[in-house]
C-alpha cells in the first residue's frame, strides 16, 4: 500500500484505538487486555486480505515500541479514527473496505473476549461497536454478530 510512513503508523494505531474503546482507557493496559489484544489482531490477520492483512501484521514487527508510539500519540479514539478515515478514503476502494471491517471485527473479537464467559458480548459493548462502525463510515449496517472472528 502506498502511504507515507507516518499515514502507516496511524493505520497501525487503529486497532489500539478501538481496544481503548472498549477497555475504557487510553494506555496502560492491563497485561490481560494486551494479550487478548493481540491474539484478536492475529485472529482477524489471518481472516483479512491483501493491504489490510499487510497493516495487521506488521503491527507485530515490533510491538513494545508500537504501543509505546501509541501511548505517547496525543489523539483521542475519535480523532484518531477520523485520522484513520482520511487516509482510508484516499486509498483503494477495496482495502478500504477490508480495513474498515477488520478494524470492527477486531472490536468484536475484543469485546467478545471481555463479555459473559468470554464467549458473548455484552450489550453496552455491542452499542459501543455499533458507534465504531457509524464512525467508521461503513457502507452496511453489519450485525455485530456476524462480524466476529
Amino acid at each position: 500500500m502506498d502511504v507515507h510512513p507516518a499515514e502507516m503508523r496511524t493505520l497501525q494505531f487503529g486497532p489500539f484505538w478501538i481496544l481503548s474503546a472498549i477497555a475504557g482507557t487510553y494506555n496502560r493496559f492491563k497485561s490481560y487486555e494486551l494479550e487478548a489484544f493481540w491474539d484478536t489482531i492475529v485472529a482477524v490477520a489471518v481472516r483479512t486480505s491483501g493491504p489490510a492483512r499487510e497493516i495487521l501484521t506488521s503491527m507485530a514487527e515490533d510491538r513494545s515500541e508500537l504501543l509505546l508510539d501509541f501511548e505517547l500519540d496525543d489523539r483521542p479514539v475519535v480523532s484518531g479514527l477520523r485520522h484513520i478515515m482520511g487516509i482510508l478514503d484516499r486509498i483503494e476502494p477495496t482495502a478500504s473496505s477490508d480495513f474498515r471491517l477488520a478494524l470492527l471485527r477486531i472490536g468484536a473479537g475484543i469485546g467478545r473476549q471481555r463479555g459473559p464467559y468470554g464467549r458473548t458480548i455484552s450489550t453496552e459493548h455491542e452499542q459501543l461497536l455499533e458507534l465504531i462502525a457509524v464512525l467508521l463510515d461503513m457502507d452496511f449496517a453489519p450485525d455485530i454478530g456476524d462480524v466476529l472472528v
